[in-house]
């Protein structure tokens, strides 16, 4: 069972049956933002959020467990969670990974892609805490937070998502990522729906 720190918490991923694995919740409390079925998850990466006592951690799939999401156990937005409970499936990776779905209210396809989308080698994505509507700017006309090529720094703000009616700052930084980072690509376009583990920006190391 695989269970290494990366900071934040890690899941708890054992081997499954025909290839792939079991991904388990590592504490008692309570889980939010799973990723949906379809999707592929690589180690690493932030698969939901776990609050215990009142503090929410983030919870993270460990190296090594990298798949396509089957079997979701759990459908709930926020739903209690005992320790070493099963919360769903990755198999196998065979083939090119999933798009994100197009925005329900039709029209183009302008959904960012999620955290499964192939990475340049070296690069790390920036994934959304949460769903809602990705801003570049911080007001209309204004220019974009950050650009292509840019070199950021831990806590420094990247955009903002409305969500619930209120707006949500995004800032830099998180597990996995380095304290110091040079924008390659701007995945999601100004005014974009985002889900939660949708991809905002690839980086790679300064």
């Amino acid at each position: 069972m695989i269970a290494a720190g990366l900071g934040g918490v890690e899941a708890l991923a054992e081997p499954r049956e025909g290839g792939g694995w079991v991904i388990r919740s590592p504490r008692v409390g309570i889980l939010r933002g799973l990723p949906g079925p379809g999707g592929r998850r690589i180690g690493g990466e932030l698969i939901g959020r776990l609050t215990i006592l009142n503090r929410t951690e983030e919870l993270i799939l460990p190296v090594g467990s990298d798949g396509i999401v089957v079997d979701l156990r759990i459908h709930d937005r926020a739903a209690p969670v005992e320790y070493g409970q099963e919360l769903f499936s990755l198999a196998p990776a065979t083939g090119s990974t999933s798009k994100a779905t197009a925005s329900s209210r039709g029209g183009a396809d302008t959904a960012a892609p999620c955290a499964g989308e192939l990475l340049p080698a070296g690069c790390h994505a920036v994934v959304s805490p949460i769903d809602g509507i990705f801003y570049r700017r911080l007001s209309p006309g204004a220019p974009p937070s950050v650009e292509e090529g840019a070199t950021i720094e831990s806590g420094q703000h990247l955009g903002l998502i409305e969500a619930m009616k209120s707006f949500n700052a995004v800032l830099y930084g998180g597990p996995g990522l380095p304290p110091r980072a040079v924008i390659v690509q701007a995945r999601a376009a100004d005014a974009a729906e985002v889900r939660q583990g949708s991809v905002l920006f690839v980086v790679r190391a300064a």
